[in-house]
């Protein structure tokens, strides 16, 4: 069972422990509760990721990952949308085998499948700075 607590420090101001190691002040200053859900994602699909191409006995020369999302203007202001992106050298002839991986992303992200319920998910992904679009599948694949 995963837990996650919290102690009021005042004004803004909350101390987040996910155990008892890791202590996070979330406040006016800090990231917002939004982002660390965007963070979730970034760190949950990369996980994933990276799970799926140690399996996949591929190896990554880099990866970094960036998220945007647009929200609901009403309460409770639901992420509407969000934009995923990959950015991955891999040696030439790898292309395929890291897109399938990132598809397969979608099917295994906890965090991924949790907040698509409320929002459209793009994924893309710039493999050796070629784009390419992954989720949803563009009309040319």
């Amino acid at each position: 069972m995963q837990k996650v607590s919290s102690v009021w420090q005042g004004g803004q101001k909350n101390s987040v422990f996910f155990n008892q190691d890791i202590n996070l002040l979330i406040d006016e200053k800090g990231p917002r509760p939004t982002d660390l859900l965007l963070a979730g994602l970034i760190g949950c699909s990369q996980g994933v990721f990276l799970e799926i191409i140690e399996k996949m006995r591929i190896k990554v020369n880099s990866i970094s990952m960036e998220v945007e999302a647009e929200r609901e203007s009403e309460p409770p202001k639901l992420f509407s949308k969000i934009a995923l992106n990959y950015h991955i050298e891999v040696n030439e002839g790898l292309e395929s085998k890291v897109v399938r991986a990132i598809k397969l992303v979608e099917q295994y992200c906890t965090v991924f499948n949790i907040m698509k319920l409320s929002a459209d998910i793009e994924v893309s992904c710039y493999i050796n700075g070629v784009p390419s679009r992954v989720f949803p599948e563009s009309q040319a694949d």
